[in-house]
């Protein structure tokens, strides 16, 4: 067997950490310090949300929505964008984790009822300002995705309107995710829907998310 078939055969058979019941915040942290050598996916581009197009052959997954008016209500947005409070749900949880030069974002997901699978990605760039708070991670070769996500709240001076994004480009790299893609849209959808109610919530609005 050549050395390329090989890889391939090994990216197929490497399954993430799968754990029955949700794990602990350590145990998270672990599995993302095991990956902490993972190089990034395939992709090495740049998630920007201003870019005029994304790149072909990728599911975009795109959710813009209002989730407030007013500068407390951004300043409380932004901080808890920069903190990941969007991604802690009854099905969902992360751990960010420093390794060197490196920020890991773990992410552990519930599937099936009570098993839960752990993906670890590389955060790539951080942005705090006046007007806008993002966070854009990309998938390393500890995931079974390859793509990348960016999170973001705005602020628009002439509305005085608070935006929150989820945009993200993925496809599958493991046949798992291959196997199961329709499943893994689904699960995309339902996180922009349950980011923005949480984000919803940061800005002190308790309607559901538009």
């Amino acid at each position: 067997m050549s050395l390329s078939p090989l890889l391939t055969l090994c990216v197929a058979l490497w399954m993430p950490p799968v754990r029955v019941g949700r794990p602990s915040p350590l145990a998270i942290e672990e599995d993302a310090l095991r990956a902490a050598a993972a190089p990034l996916s395939k992709y090495n581009g740049s998630t920007d949300l201003d870019a005029p197009r994304l790149p072909r052959g990728w599911h975009v997954n795109r959710a813009e929505t209002v989730i407030g008016h007013g500068r407390p209500a951004y300043e409380r947005a932004a901080n808890a964008l920069q903190r990941l409070e969007l991604l802690e749900h009854t099905w969902l949880t992360a751990r960010c984790v420093c390794a060197t030069d490196r920020e890991l974002l773990a992410v552990c997901s519930r599937q099936w009822g009570c098993v839960w699978l752990t993906n670890t990605n590389l955060v790539l760039r951080r942005e705090c300002g006046a007007r806008r708070s993002s966070v854009s991670w990309g998938t390393t070769r500890r995931h079974v995705l390859a793509g990348e996500e960016t999170v973001c709240v705005t602020h628009d001076a002439s509305t005085d309107g608070v935006r929150f994004t989820v945009l993200s480009f993925s496809r599958p790299r493991h046949l798992f995710s291959a196997v199961a893609y329709p499943y893994v849209l689904a699960q995309q959808r339902r996180f922009a829907r349950d980011a923005t109610a949480a984000m919803e919530r940061a800005c002190g609005n308790s309607q559901p998310a538009g």
